[in-house]
């Protein structure tokens, strides 16, 4: 990088692209390109996966496999700082287990609340908020 830290709109463009480009399409090579190498997500929702941006796209893998028509929409973003807080709307149809979330609970509709804190214009670290928590079993069924 030049130097100058990323503006606050590019910042928002990079977790943009994690949304639109990785969750919602399934593009696993933006993961290298936007987190940082030592990248830490201090709310895993699965466990037995490396850390760092290859946990990351297994993650964002195994996600798609339980709800192949995933759809993640930002609804709000805000940025100060190194910081990028995003609200968002996940919404598809389970038809695989991730976690506790399955076929069995119907669609699964959610809004939730993530906090990034960028360096160098990539993602250092993640905090996810799930209705309160950071558990995927809450009331789903829609």
């Amino acid at each position: 990088m030049s130097g100058e830290a990323p503006t606050g709109e590019a910042n928002k463009a990079v977790v943009r692209r994690i949304y639109e480009e990785g969750y919602s399409r399934g593009d696993v090579s933006i993961y290298d390109e936007l987190y940082q190498p030592n990248f830490v997500h201090h709310s895993k929702t699965i466990h037995d996966i490396e850390p760092g941006a290859a946990g990351e796209a297994e993650s964002m893998i195994r996600f798609r496999q339980a709800i192949p028509d995933v759809q993640f929409t930002i609804l709000d973003q805000i940025a100060e700082r190194d910081l990028v807080a995003t609200r968002l709307r996940i919404h598809g149809n389970p038809t695989g287990q991730f976690g506790d979330v399955g076929p069995e609970g119907g669609v699964f509709d959610v809004q939730t609340m993530v906090l990034f804190r960028m360096e160098d214009g990539r993602v250092a670290e993640e905090w996810l908020f799930l209705n309160g928590g950071t558990d995927l079993r809450t009331d789903h069924a829609r």
